[in-house]
């Protein structure tokens, strides 16, 4: 009995196929407050989903923290916690935002956990804002998703919403 395996051939066809799959997987084009153009990839669009779940979830660990005795575990917990939630936005860590962050909340005891969190939430919003405005990062509404964040939408929003442009 035969046995089938893959060969490779050199027609090209499988390139093809894979390149034609990612065509739309690119990124988008974002328009400025300036009213020019930039290109953002898709590893710097956040949906509100995801931005809405790294805020909860950054919440629950300073609100879990804020219930602790403050010992160095706790500590490591904290920090570990909530670098992890904000290695997920786009270039945190590149950029050092994870590393201030997570070094920062030494600072605070439990008792400040309502601070904390409210220092963490004002410095996540100045740094997706600072991104989004620049074309670096861009924010999309999540298909379904009925979250509406201030920061994202409403009058005084930090961080603006808009109809990508996508990219073909």
């Amino acid at each position: 009995m035969k046995k089938h395996s893959f060969v490779p051939s050199m027609d090209g066809r499988l390139e093809e196929r894979v390149v034609m799959s990612n065509a739309h997987a690119a990124g988008i084009v974002v328009n400025l407050p300036d009213g020019t153009q930039n290109f953002v990839p898709n590893s710097a669009i956040l949906t509100t989903r995801a931005y809405n779940s790294i805020l909860n979830n950054i919440h629950k660990s300073i609100v879990t923290f804020g219930k602790s005795q403050g010992t160095d575990a706790d500590y490591a917990r904290v920090s570990q916690s909530v670098a992890s939630q904000l290695y997920k936005l786009p270039h945190a860590k590149q950029e050092g935002l994870v590393d201030y962050v997570a070094g920062s909340l030494n600072n605070y005891a439990p008792s400040e956990a309502k601070i904390a969190y409210s220092d963490t939430r004002s410095t996540v919003v100045s740094y997706l804002s600072y991104k989004v405005l620049n074309g670096e990062a861009a924010i999309r509404k999540s298909p379904g998703h009925y979250y509406s964040d201030a920061d994202i939408f409403g009058k005084n929003a930090a961080i603006f919403n808009q109809q990508p442009t996508p990219v073909d």
